[in-house]
This record gives structure tokens, sequence and C-alpha cells, in this order.
């Protein structure tokens, strides 16, 4: 075998030179630091593989049992939203993730679904992100290429009608995104934010006309969900004061 590429030596040495007259506790951050974004890395170099078996033919059961996990260990981990696994979205999110379905209609729910869907709800962040760029729904709709989103026949039954819930590769990676823009955040949701951003983030040709045709860019979407975080902070201490 061929011998690993980042020995544990260099990392240690790449720590200790971020910060070289650090205290063993800026040590400590500056390893966890490295180490989230090692597993990131790690998530995005297993799931490029399985991609490739997937695309070869290999069957989930195959591939759980390459990973030495079952298949519906390695359908959840790499299948966002399959079997159920919506715990930690938001219900306009998971709403988002119905209406992305109805949108596809009978393909593949795409990016563009995904980035679409997430405006329905006007008092969503994303929604609410779009209005602060000056934009609109309407807008973003027509240079995605799609129909206005529709609403799901009831908020309690969205997140039911999710189990079967197919993604094209581009859904695939923008819920993918979604999920670590919501890890960078610090969240431990996902909501119709994360899903915009995962959108932008993913680099596809839905994300690329955001950021080129609308100047809806990654920047400009994080600078404008802080500002929202800041004024639901700053209503939530009004309420509690």
């Amino acid at each position: 075998m061929a011998d690993f590429p980042v020995p544990l030596d260099n990392l240690i040495k790449y720590v200790q030179a971020l910060h070289p007259d650090g205290s063993p506790l800026d040590r400590v951050a500056d390893a966890f630091s490295v180490s989230a974004t090692l597993s990131e890395e790690s998530d995005s170099l297993l799931g490029h593989f399985v991609d490739q078996a997937r695309r070869s033919g290999a069957t989930w059961s195959e591939i759980g049992g390459a990973m030495g996990v079952t298949k519906q260990a390695a359908q959840k981990r790499f299948v966002p939203g399959r079997h159920g696994d919506f715990s930690r979205f938001t219900e306009r999110a998971r709403t988002t993730m119905a209406s992305a379905r109805l949108l596809a209609g009978d393909s593949d729910v795409s990016a563009a679904h995904l980035g679409s869907a997430a405006l329905l709800d006007p008092a969503g962040i994303a929604a609410k992100v779009v209005g602060r760029a000056g934009l609109t729904p309407d807008q973003v709709y027509a240079a995605l290429g799609t129909a206005a989103p529709e609403q799901p026949p009831s908020a309690d039954a969205a997140p039911a009608g999710l189990a079967d819930l197919a993604t094209d590769e581009s859904g695939r990676e923008a819920l993918k995104s979604a999920v670590k823009a919501a890890l960078r955040f610090g969240h431990n949701y996902i909501g119709t934010e994360h899903l915009l951003l995962g959108v932008i983030d993913a680099g596809g040709p839905a994300g690329v006309t955001l950021a080129a045709g609308l100047g809806l860019t990654g920047e400009t979407v994080r600078e404008h969900m802080k500002a929202e975080f800041a004024e639901i902070q700053a209503q939530r201490a009004k309420g509690t004061g």
C-alpha cells in the first residue's frame, strides 16, 4: 500500500505553524478546526468514489459491503432525503423539499428545483435573503428556468411524501453543500437559507447562473444571512428584556 498522503507528523507541524506562539488551548482550537476540515474532505473523497461506483452500475448493497456497513446505512449517508432522514430539516426546509419534488414532476430533483422551492415561503430566510439582495423570487425562477414552486398539499404531509425522493447529481451536490453550509455557521439544523446557499456553493449550472446572472454569490448570501440572524437575535432579546 502506498504511504498515506497526509502523515500525522505533517498535520501536527501544520497546526503548530498556525500560531507559533500560541498556548496549548490555542493549539487545541486550531487542531479542532483542521480536523473539521479533514472530516469534510474525507466525506467528499468517499462521496466521489461512491458516485463513480454508482455510475459504473454498483448496487447500494455492494457499496455498503465495500464500506463494511449495511445497504441502508450507505444510502442514508450518501442519498440525502431517503429513509426519512430529515430530522434536522426545519419544517420550511422539508416543505421546500416536497415543493421541489412537485416542481421536478417525473424528473429527479435538481439544484434548480431546490433553489426555486427554497423561496416558496416569503417568511423563510432564503426568501428574505433574496429580497435583501434586491431581487424578486420571479427573477430567480426565470434565471433557473423553473416555474413558480407549488405548495405541497399540507405541511404535515410534506415529510412523509419524501420517502421516495430522487435527486440528480446537481441536487445531491446542492444538498451536501447545504449540510456543509449549516456546519460552517455552527447550526444544528438545515433551513431554507442553507438550501439556497448549498445550490450556489455546489458550483453547478444553477449556482453559476444565480451568481453570474443575478449577482447572488455565496459571499452575498452569507452576508445577508448574518444580517437576518442578527435581526432575529435582536427581536428575541427585546422579547426577553
